[in-house]
This record gives structure tokens, C-alpha cells and sequence, in this order.
């Protein structure tokens, strides 16, 4: 059952939602469990309908908490806990791109390879089920673009690398769109089907070189839109 704490008006929605937070990962808000009313709530943190519902959105952004018809929940899942509270668009004002994608080349060529590895055959279904559909739909290719990869990350079944890369698959949508025109998009499935037939082939060498193929035309992409040097 959720506690009552005293919390200070100049901290807001933001003590609300460490409050709330720290409750989740203390254990005193159960898996599954159903948050007091609006009203309640209110009146437990000392604090406005508005400012509630300012840090229930963002804990159900984040992952921590789901809205249902009759109420709003603590997930089920820890996948959460390594997602950020805040806006990916505010994040990537704050960050460098080239840090970012310097990052994801290390984690998705390693990940690549443990794929080949340990992919099972539903794994490769359901890898094979979002190339069917970014052929279909240009308009939702970048979602099934990064939707791909976090795929490639479970079939490597290291727990710790499938949240590392589920952290940062927001920031990556927000930043592909800025750059991914849709003259682009033919290469990038092409990329994707060939880096399929290496993790379904079993040959994590091959299926290692052509991500890093892959993300290396990603950072030109990039380069080219908004003057970064990954040389440097």
C-alpha cells in the first residue's frame, strides 16, 4: 500500500514522481498494483490534480506505471528501470550525437554477434515479421527500423544489454528522424535483410561487419545533416 509523505510545494511534480519511483523500486508499490484515486493521491502528497497528472504522465512515459480503463497500474515489467523520466527531445539537446552513436556501434556489434549465437526460431520470426512490414509502410519505417534492432538485442539474451539499448531507443527515433530522408530508406532495409541472413545463417562475424556497414552509413547520414565529424 502506498505510503503518505510530507513533500515540499517547490518540489511539484518532481517530488511526486520520486516519491512514487522510490516506492516502485523499495517494494512498498507492488507489481500489478492499482494506485490510490486522483483524489486520494492528492491529498496523501499535499498536492494539485494538475501536478499529479503532470507526474503520472511522465511515470507512465517512462515505463514505471500503464493507464487502464479503471484506473492506472504499476507495470508488470522491470524492463523500465533503466528508462529515462524525461522528453527524449530535451535529452538530445543535452547530449552529443556523435557520444550516442559511438555508443550504440559498440553495444549493436557485440550484440550482433551474440545473436548469431543464440537467436531462437521465433526470434527470427519475429525479425523477419518487422522487415515485412518496413517494406510496407515508409511512413513507420524508422519506428520497425529501431523496433529491429531492439529484437537483435533480445536474441542476445544478456539482460544487461537489452535494457542498455531499450534506453536509449527513444532518443534514437527522435534522432533518425531528423535525418532519415526517404531516398535512404531502399539502403536501410537492404542492410537489415542482409544483417537477417547473417544472424540467421549463424555467422556472427559476418553478421558483426555488416552493422557496423550499416551504422557507419547512419552516422554519414547524420554527418551530412547536421556538420558533426566522427573523425574526431
Amino acid at each position: 500500500m502506498i505510503e503518505k509523505l510530507d513533500l515540499k510545494r517547490n518540489y511539484l511534480s518532481d517530488a511526486v514522481i520520486r516519491a512514487i519511483q522510490g516506492q516502485i523500486y523499495e517494494g512498498i508499490l507492488k507489481q500489478g498494483e492499482r494506485l490510490p484515486s486522483e483524489k486520494e493521491m492528492c491529498e496523501l502528497f499535499n498536492v494539485g490534480r494538475s501536478t499529479l497528472r503532470e507526474a503520472i504522465k511522465a511515470l507512465v512515459t517512462a515505463g514505471l506505471l500503464e493507464k487502464k480503463k479503471d484506473g492506472t497500474y504499476v507495470k508488470n515489467t522491470y524492463d523500465f528501470v533503466f528508462n529515462s523520466l524525461f522528453d527524449p527531445k530535451l535529452i538530445l539537446k543535452h547530449i552529443n550525437h556523435k557520444d550516442l552513436l559511438e555508443a550504440r556501434r559498440i553495444m549493436e556489434t557485440q550484440i550482433v554477434a551474440l545473436s548469431a549465437e543464440r537467436a531462437t526460431e521465433e526470434d527470427l520470426s519475429n525479425m523477419e515479421s518487422i522487415l515485412k512490414k518496413m517494406e510496407k509502410s515508409e511512413q513507420s519505417f524508422i519506428k520497425e527500423d529501431i523496433d529491429f534492432h531492439v529484437v537483435i538485442a533480445e536474441s542476445s539474451y544478456n539482460k544487461v544489454l537489452i535494457n542498455q539499448i531499450k534506453t536509449i531507443r527513444n532518443l534514437l527515433l527522435e534522432l533518425q528522424a531528423d535525418f532519415l530522408k526517404l531516398e535512404e530508406i531502399p539502403q536501410c532495409h537492404k542492410h537489415h535483410s542482409m544483417i537477417y541472413e547473417a544472424i540467421y545463417n549463424r555467422d556472427p562475424v559476418e553478421a558483426q561487419r555488416l552493422m557496423a556497414e550499416h551504422l557507419d552509413d547512419v552516422e554519414r547520414a547524420l554527418n551530412e545533416v547536421v556538420k558533426l565529424d566522427f573523425n574526431k
